[in-house]
């Protein structure tokens, strides 16, 4: 956490120089986030969310008066969310989990097993935002469209609830892709300062795109019937998100 809060400071420190140019303008954003996972496989549903937070820095190039180029970076934590698998098996192959039995043989976790993933990773958010400016009012209201992001995940930890089983904290990264990519969209307001300095408030819809989860497991149906779990598994999230421009 210290060496995070030392690059934060550096980099606030350096967007003075860019903002008295008038062209690029240096933010940094701490934002709270509701993420949920989602299946492409009707057997697998969405079952809860997980309360992440983001925080690292964006900068922004005016294109024109009203149309803005922007890109970051920052770290993410506490991402993901929880999928309930109808059929149980050996979903968690790869994984180091704390006690062996519940990823080996054919099928170690029963029927209606849910699957919680948190993850942390570093970020790389990039778009267009629109600035629309309202009539005597001391704020602009904006539409970022498109916004994409690209996650490089450094940490994956689950937690399994069965009937009998309740598993915390559990290492499931082999189990999960390194990389995330995803899309969005987002609305807000931006309450201009002295140079273009400011905060800018707005709430973000992230989709994920690619898929989050390895599919190396195997589940097995009610007639005993083992098939390999090869659905797509993405990541998406509600950001409430807050910039401060220096």
């Amino acid at each position: 956490m210290k060496k995070i809060i030392s690059v934060l400071l550096f980099m606030a420190g350096m967007s003075t120089l860019y903002s008295q140019a008038g062209e690029t303008l240096f933010g940094i954003q701490a934002s709270p986030s509701i993420g949920w996972m989602r299946s492409t496989d009707n057997l697998i549903n969405s079952n809860g969310v997980k309360i992440g937070l983001r925080i690292g820095g964006i900068g922004e190039h005016y294109l024109t008066d009203w149309m803005i180029m922007y890109g970051g970076a920052g770290f993410s934590f506490s991402q993901g969310g929880a999928l309930l698998h109808k059929f149980g098996g050996n979903l968690l192959p790869k994984s180091d989990l704390s006690d062996a039995k519940y990823n080996t043989g054919e099928k170690p976790l029963p029927n209606d097993v849910e699957i919680t993933y948190s993850l942390q990773m570093l970020e790389i958010p990039m778009g267009l935002r629109y600035q629309i400016g309202l009539p005597n009012q001391r704020y602009d209201l904006y539409l970022s469209f498109p916004e994409f992001y690209l996650g490089l995940i450094s940490k994956s930890t689950g937690k399994i609830d069965a009937t009998g089983i309740r598993l915390t904290k559990e290492d499931i990264g082999n189990d999960v892709k390194p990389f995330n990519f995803g899309w969005g969209v987002g609305i807000g307001i931006q309450m201009p300062g002295a140079r273009g300095h400011g905060l800018t408030m707005g709430l973000h819809l992230q989709r994920g795109l690619s898929d989050t989860t390895r599919n190396d497991g195997r589940t097995v149906l009610d007639n005993g019937t083992t098939e390999k779990e090869d659905s797509k598994g993405t990541l998406n999230a509600l950001i409430l998100r807050f910039v401060h421009f220096f």
